[in-house]
């Protein structure tokens, strides 16, 4: 039998034609690009069906949970069956062990089954587990995909280790309400301080206790990096962070040309590495480590703690807070008071906790004003963004120029990123009078984030008013450090 081979037939190819890359088509082209105009209703459609997806996903996580408990439980049942019995030295094992081997076979198998690692595996047991044993209200907001799944296992991840169940109830009733509008970072520290508001344990012998695990620890990363990374006490992190920080916006001030983080590595290494016969850090950042070296050392880190004073004089057992982190133990908090080149009195409504002594009348945030702005937010005040107050702009949600004041109730802390975006698109803000800013974006999706004051600022132990300090300058603000952190540097242009 014979075959033919089709002859190829001469195509006529336009001029140019085979210069343009082709276009290549998919199966969703028409699906995710309709033809038709689109508007901004069409953007916000989208985004309803995202997420109601996503509600939908978060409720199927839910349902796996329960999948693995009881797939745990009955495994529990049946413990002999997933031994090898025959074996002489599992007949001589004792319970405890012959428990450990079931469970090992049971985690692997649930790891197989879900292409997971079997420490991945072994956390999401031990989530189904404590989600349903302690923290059920939480499984079922998750089932009803009205929380996120990183969200419920952080809850799972703070129970688990809490000593018992009221403590456990505590947290879980504090911290769940927030859980369905906090982003997985946002959440974790709500977290924290709802554990430290519940733990039994004082929290200096817990900071004692953790503080013997510090440490310094070398990963490895593609092309040729490392992680450098190391577990301190929270003051003392946040203090090494500052001194790169302030040295690495001084040399971009002088004109050097890397990045902040670029040169807050870079910093880190020439201190580290300083005195060192090794091309290490020379490589790295060539002739201008010694100069980063030497400034750092000169450089005196600052970081910014609000104390109850009642905590001071050992009348509460309230912790101080460490901006940009969170509680820290009052014998810290106590010796860093007792250092401190200064001091700032917020003076406080013995009711409500809002400042009394402010001057709204003028543009420039006073110093007061701003310390307790610094307390009160915590973060930027955009939905979702975790960047320190003390590293963002102050903002008039009512613009000074349409007649906004410079009182507690219209200024929020924004990012240079936020700020800029809320001046210079379609997203919009409004504050109700707890500091609760609302925002609205250009599709018409609307967003709360409520004010979760860090520490005691309801008045206790209040003394009396002093004049209004003089305006301070503003706070350094955050310079560009590569895609995450956008030049922010001198006044907003607005």
């Amino acid at each position: 039998m014979s075959t033919t081979t089709p002859m190829a037939m001469p195509v006529a190819v336009p001029d140019g034609a085979l210069d343009e890359p082709p276009v290549v088509t998919t199966p969703w082209d028409d699906l995710l690009s309709p033809p038709g105009p689109t508007t901004v209703h069409d953007v916000s459609a989208a985004l309803d069906d995202l997420a109601h997806l996503q509600a939908r996903i978060d409720a199927l996580e839910g349902e796996k949970l329960l999948a693995v408990e009881r797939a745990r439980r009955a495994a529990a049942r049946c413990e002999a069956d997933l031994l090898a019995g025959e074996q002489l030295r599992v007949r001589r094992a004792g319970t405890t062990r012959q428990h450990d081997l079931a469970r090992r076979a049971f985690v692997a198998d649930v790891a197989t089954t879900l292409r997971l690692s079997e420490r991945q595996a072994d956390h999401l047991v031990e989530t189904a587990r404590t989600l349903t044993s302690s923290g059920s209200a939480t499984l079922t907001e998750l089932c009803r995909g009205r929380i996120g799944t990183r969200q419920a296992t952080a809850m799972a991840d703070v129970l688990a280790e809490l000593p018992d169940a009221q403590a456990r109830a505590a947290v879980q009733a504090d911290a769940l309400p927030r859980a369905a509008r906090a982003t997985p970072a946002q959440f974790r520290s709500v977290l924290r301080r709802a554990r430290d508001r519940a733990h039994p344990e004082p929290f200096s012998v817990r900071h004692a206790r953790v503080a013997a695990k510090r440490g310094v620890f070398v990963d490895p990363a593609a092309d040729g990096m490392a992680w450098l990374s190391a577990y301190l006490p929270a003051t003392t992190a946040h203090a090494a962070h500052d001194r790169l920080t302030t040295a690495a916006r001084t040399a971009r001030d002088a004109g050097d040309p890397r990045t902040l983080a670029q040169l807050r590595a870079d910093t880190l290494a020439a201190l580290l590495l300083a005195g060192a016969e090794s091309d290490v850090a020379d490589d790295l950042a060539g002739e201008h480590v010694p100069d980063l070296a030497d400034h750092a050392q000169r450089i005196t880190p600052r970081v910014h703690i609000t104390v109850p004073v009642l905590a001071l004089l050992g009348d509460t057992a309230d912790p101080a807070e460490l901006a940009g982190h969170g509680a820290i133990d009052p014998e810290t908090a106590a010796s860093l008071t007792a250092q401190a080149p200064s001091l700032r009195r917020l003076l406080v409504d013995p009711i409500t906790g809002d400042l009394l002594s402010a001057d709204p009348e003028t543009y420039t945030v006073p110093a007061a004003l701003r310390a307790y702005l610094q307390a009160r937010d915590g973060t930027c005040r955009f939905p979702g963004c975790t960047r320190p107050a003390l590293r963002c702009d102050i903002d008039h949600t009512l613009a000074w120029a349409d007649g906004g004041r410079t009182t507690a109730d219209n200024l929020a802390h924004l990012c240079r990123r936020h700020h800029v975006m809320k001046h210079e698109t379609r997203w919009q803000s409004r504050q109700e009078p707890d500091g609760t800013l609302v925002w609205t974006s250009p599709t018409g999706r609307v967003t709360r984030d409520p004010v979760a004051d860090p520490v005691d600022l309801t008045g206790r132990g209040l003394v009396p008013p002093e004049p209004l300090e003089p305006p301070e300058p503003p706070d350094p603000l955050p310079d560009p450090g590569g895609a995450h952190e956008p030049d922010d540097r001198g006044d907003p242009p607005f």
